[in-house]
């Protein structure tokens, strides 16, 4: 008999992993969001006789042997300790982007409950592998959950007992790649509002050694623009973690800035689509300006 399992959020990830488990056979899934209460949000939309429904965290929560919040990096710790004294005897797994200290956190605010707490990094887009998608796994319970996301279809590795040690490795990745995003959109509207775009990724491509460097940057550019929101609240996790540290994050919350600008412009639909790099630097461009000329009015 398969698990009995909950998704808390109903976005991207737990519309891919919700799709993925029936698929392969998995039958008992319940998923819950916030947004439920609006009919006319994207998760009520996108579960509409497809998924199995539960409007409250209690009902959620209840009696599963396997909770996972994917919801984002702001709600992360909210959700946390507003699931513990309505979980069993399973486990709680976080997916969620945040820093070791919020895991730490969480972990903590579940530490009443009858629950075990696991972090788990996930280490690449969700999208091209889907639920074969690299995650890994930390805290003390760690070990013990990895069966039971093998039979699921997961794909994971351990990062250790302690727990934050995987959020500190997906964190310190994301900042190379979310920065990298940071810096192509800034290099690239510099360089299209020069006219040197070409000669630009020319020069890239000889220094960094990439067999389509326009389609790569494309593809960064596209990405705050599309999940901008998300990616901005991760880099104040990220800054969070730096900072903690005692480490400089005035990098890391310059990117915060970047992600959240790209992301409020309103173009996820033209960067999902099959506008050219050219063109959608434009539209970057013209939408920037917009946006600038109505604060100075």
């Amino acid at each position: 008999m398969s698990p009995r399992l909950t998704l808390i959020g109903f976005g991207e990830v737990g519309q891919t992993l919700r799709a993925d488990l029936a698929a392969s056979g998995v039958i008992d899934v319940v998923v819950h969001d916030r947004l439920f209460d609006d009919p006319a949000s994207a998760p009520s939309k996108a579960a509409f006789g497809v998924a199995r429904v539960a409007n409250d965290l209690a009902s959620a929560c209840a009696d599963r042997d396997l909770v996972i919040s994917a919801v984002t990096a702001a709600e992360a710790l909210n959700v946390a300790r507003a699931a513990a004294p309505h979980l069993g005897d399973g486990f709680f797994l976080d997916l969620n982007s945040v820093s070791p200290q919020t895991r730490q956190a969480e972990a903590q605010a579940l530490a009443g409950s009858r629950a075990r707490y696991v972090e788990g990094a996930v280490m690449a887009p969700i999208g091209p592998k889907r639920l074969k998608t690299p995650i890994l796994l930390g805290g003390p319970a760690a070990e013990a959950v990895a069966p039971m996301l093998s039979q699921l279809g997961f794909s994971t590795s351990p990062a250790g007992s302690e727990i934050g040690r995987a959020s500190a490795v997906k964190l310190s990745r994301s900042i190379f790649v979310k920065g990298l995003e940071a810096i192509v959109t800034e290099s690239l509207a510099s360089a299209r509002h020069y006219g040197v775009e070409d000669e630009v990724l020319a020069s890239l491509s000889n220094t960094i050694p990439h067999p389509d460097w326009r389609g790569l940057a494309r593809y960064l550019l596209s990405r705050p623009l599309v999940h901008g929101k998300r990616r901005s609240e991760e880099m104040v996790e990220a800054a969070k973690m730096l900072l903690a540290a005692d480490l400089d994050a005035s990098m890391t919350c310059a990117m915060v800035e970047v992600h959240a600008r790209q992301g409020g412009l309103g173009l996820g639909e033209e960067a999902e689509g099959g506008v050219d790099l050219v063109d959608l630097l434009d539209v970057v461009a013209e939408r920037t300006k917009l946006g600038a000329n109505r604060k100075d009015s």
